[in-house]
């Protein structure tokens, strides 16, 4: 993400991610699932703006853009985003003003959407780390960013990714554990997406629980491939190796997820891919130039989505504090 200061508090532009590789390795104990998973931030964005408050109160608004806020069929909850206390960029800022003790400061909290929900874009996750960047600036310390970290494992699988996840300017990582465990990876030049988001999302426990009994655990999927195209960067002309265990479990609870791969497999692409729990997909294209051709193609066509993204750069989230302090 990229943080800024605003007139009266503090605005961050947020993106999204995909998950070019995702393996689930098993069920732990705590009723979660182990996982080996690369993700990308990619530049598919949100936007996150918090002001102070003279009460203790923490008020989130939500608007859209336009293009954006406008549901595909009767089915299509993409935009239906709660703005009370159960969103988990109310949950971060609660956690976080009370561990820096500080449970009386309120804050007002504006969000753009752009990112839909039950896509398996992070979006979510991604809101609710830029609420912990953004209420480190606002309340707290460049110090106080490990607080943030250690809230952010606790909210979901995602939210460290964004806080963390990044290397020599890129976001990239591969993520293990829950996805919580992040290790940054390097990352040569540029990418070019499309992501496709069809009219109808997926829950991401309904997915879970028809991936059904794991079997693979003795075998499972390495992301060796991908790293190897990750290296060789556009020198790498196959497709590069991306993958998601979770796809076959998906398609059982719609059948948007192989109507959509149908749509993209009409192009020439490096890989196409669902991204987390789905239901959005994403593939891999050679230049902007194509990416943005297939964008217009498949709108053009309805009843989906589709965006151009690119890999996603910017500075880590702790400098970027730092500066912003230093510059108050």
């Amino acid at each position: 993400m990229i943080i800024e200061k605003s007139l009266d508090g503090f605005r961050a532009t947020v993106p999204c991610k995909i998950n070019l590789f995702l393996e689930v390795l098993g069920k732990r104990d705590d009723g979660y699932h182990s996982l080996d998973t690369v993700m990308m931030a990619v530049s598919l964005v949100d936007e996150l703006e918090i002001t102070q408050r003279t009460d203790d109160q923490l008020a989130l608004s939500v608007e859209f853009p336009e293009g954006f806020g406008q549901p595909l069929a009767e089915c299509d909850f993409a935009w239906r985003i709660p703005a009370d206390s159960s969103n988990l960029i109310i949950k971060a800022l609660d956690r976080l003003r009370n561990l820096l003790g500080k449970s009386n400061a309120g804050a007002n909290v504006r969000l753009i959407k752009r990112i839909p929900a039950m896509a398996g874009l992070g979006g979510g996750s991604a809101d609710a780390a830029a609420a912990l960047a953004l209420g480190v600036a606002l309340w707290g310390s460049a110090s106080d960013f490990e607080i943030a970290k250690t809230i952010a494992s606790g909210l979901g699988s995602d939210v460290n990714f964004f806080l963390e996840g990044q290397k020599d300017g890129f976001w990239l990582a591969r993520c293990t554990k829950r996805g919580e465990e992040i290790g940054p990876l390097a990352c040569l030049e540029p990418l070019h997406f499309v992501i496709v988001h069809p009219p109808i999302g997926c829950g991401t426990a309904e997915v879970f629980k028809a991936l059904g009994p794991i079997s693979w655990q003795d075998k499972p999927e390495t992301p060796e491939n991908l790293l190897k195209s990750l290296e060789l960067g556009g020198k790498s002309q196959s497709h590069w190796g991306v993958f998601n265990r979770l796809e076959t479990a998906a398609m059982w609870t719609t059948d948007w997820i192989d109507k959509t791969r149908k749509r993209i497999d009409r192009y020439n692409h490096r890989g196409q891919c669902m991204t987390g729990s789905g239901s959005a997909r994403f593939c891999l294209c050679t230049t902007r130039d194509q990416a943005e051709k297939i964008v217009s193609e498949l709108q053009t066509n309805g009843g989906v989505r589709a965006y151009y993204a690119e890999s996603w750069q910017s500075s880590g989230i702790e400098e970027q504090i730092n500066r912003i302090r230093n510059e108050s």
